[in-house]
């Protein structure tokens, strides 16, 4: 790899997505999932309801391919939210993981966010592992139009997952030839609590 090319380095942290660092915090819903769950049920708890207004009022439905950028203020860690629609949960399968992923980090890409904080789109918190492959291949498909920046991304994973995450990360990196990736976990991370 030459000293120009893009680097991913993906860091699994414990931290919620309120709390996570980053330019920008990206987390998805379904159209026929109420109430919001995960990442997206998080910020809605931090902007008080403000994500459930909009989509009871209309403005958003969850439909893939819809998103929905916002300033966050003091609710969240990251100054901004991006919220995406993922469509149908009952049609959300390992290629709409790795799609959706794409897309949102394409969408941060564009926007020229380097540091992201990411909770898995549409993926159950004890399911990652599983996805690992098509969370791996969204993230990478997404950030080759980045023109030779490095992107840090946090991944939300619960404590009681980092090791089996970043097991499966590595493994998936190295199936796919992904000598750009790089997976890491902050000493603190490890700490039990």
């Amino acid at each position: 790899m030459s000293a120009s090319a893009a680097t991913i380095q993906l860091i699994l942290t414990a931290n919620p997505l309120e709390r996570a660092e980053g330019e920008v915090a990206v987390a998805g819903f379904f159209t026929d999932e109420r109430p919001l769950r995960g990442g997206a049920a998080r910020a809605d708890w931090r902007l008080c309801g403000g994500l459930s207004r909009r989509i009871e009022s209309g403005d958003l439905s969850g439909k893939s391919g819809e998103a929905l950028l916002i300033g966050c203020g003091r609710a969240l860690r990251a100054p901004r939210l991006m919220l995406l629609g993922l469509g149908d949960r009952h049609a959300f399968d390992q290629l709409r993981v790795s799609d959706e992923t794409r897309a949102a980090v394409e969408r941060c890409a564009r926007l020229r966010c380097d540091r992201v904080a990411l909770a898995p789109l549409g993926i159950a918190p004890d399911d990652v592992p599983r996805h690992a492959a098509a969370l791996l291949a969204g993230i990478r498909d997404g950030w080759r139009e980045a023109a030779g920046r490095s992107l840090g991304l946090r991944l939300c994973v619960p404590r009681s997952e980092i090791a089996t995450v970043r097991r499966s990360l590595e493994a998936a990196a190295v199936a796919a030839g992904a000598a750009e990736v790089a997976v890491s976990v902050p000493d603190a991370e490890l700490d039990p609590r």
